[in-house]
């Protein structure tokens, strides 16, 4: 039976496959763009910790990371300890640390499923009616702002995490460069006349506005016409960007 992860792969393959224009270069983009989440996804700490052993064993890693995720995203990387993520997925401190020994391999491993979760929303981003590159990209970075409605408080402490010392901002850096390569790609795609140094500051301004839009979001209000309006207003400034070069 095809899994629901292979279906949305090869949805995915099959739609950006259809985007390809005649530019060597887009065609060039869009398929690195699908060789790097392969790659992104085939890197899941439950994939790659589970591998060989028994279902149970995967069944608790998923416990374990989203029990991890939990205690991160409410209390912060601070109050995070490994008894109150045993606590939090109802296992033993012990049966914990035979997976993951510290503190540090359970945060990042934590943070790479987090990853692992986004890049498979991202997959989700290639609509069949919505292949064009530049469509691509803007449904993207809709994406980020939509999904910043829900889950800012995970990228305030994630910022916060990153700020407490060089290994977790090493660690954090190593987290948005994929998705900066990601995005890096996808501007290859939609505007192929952009010199690398012009894409490379396209993506840095995009981040730039997605980032900031997580924050203000967060911090609301919720009935404020700007946030409301905050899907729409980052498509247009982005498409404004991309073509602006």
């Amino acid at each position: 039976m095809t899994s629901s992860t292979d279906k949305t792969n090869n949805l995915a393959h099959r739609n950006v496959n259809s985007a390809l224009s005649d530019s060597p270069e887009t065609e060039k983009a869009l398929a690195a763009i699908l060789d790097h989440l392969d790659d992104l996804r085939s890197a899941r700490p439950t994939r790659e910790i589970a591998a060989g052993k028994p279902d149970r064993t995967k069944l608790t890693i998923e416990r374990i990371l989203t029990a991890a995720n939990h205690v991160f995203t409410n209390e912060g990387h601070a109050s995070l300890s490994l008894r109150k993520v045993a606590d939090e997925a109802g296992i033993a401190v012990g049966n914990l640390t035979y997976h993951f020994p510290t503190k540090n391999e359970l945060l990042e491993a934590m943070l790479r499923e987090a990853l692992a979760d986004y890049v498979e929303e991202h997959l989700q981003q290639f609509q069949p009616d919505r292949d064009a590159p530049l469509e691509i990209l803007l449904n993207v970075v809709e994406f980020y702002v939509r999904n910043a409605r829900t889950s800012h408080q995970f990228f305030y402490q994630l910022w916060g995490y990153a700020g407490s010392g060089p290994e977790a901002r090493d660690i954090v850096r190593s987290l948005y460069r994929p998705i900066g390569r990601f995005v890096y790609y996808l501007v290859r795609a939609a505007n192929p006349k952009l010199k690398d140094e012009d894409v490379r500051r396209v993506v840095l301004q995009i981040f730039s506005l997605e980032e900031g839009y997580k924050l203000f979001i967060g911090m609301g209000p919720d009935d404020s016409s700007a946030i409301q309006s905050a899907e729409a207003d980052i498509r247009a400034l982005t498409k404004r960007i991309i073509e602006m070069g």
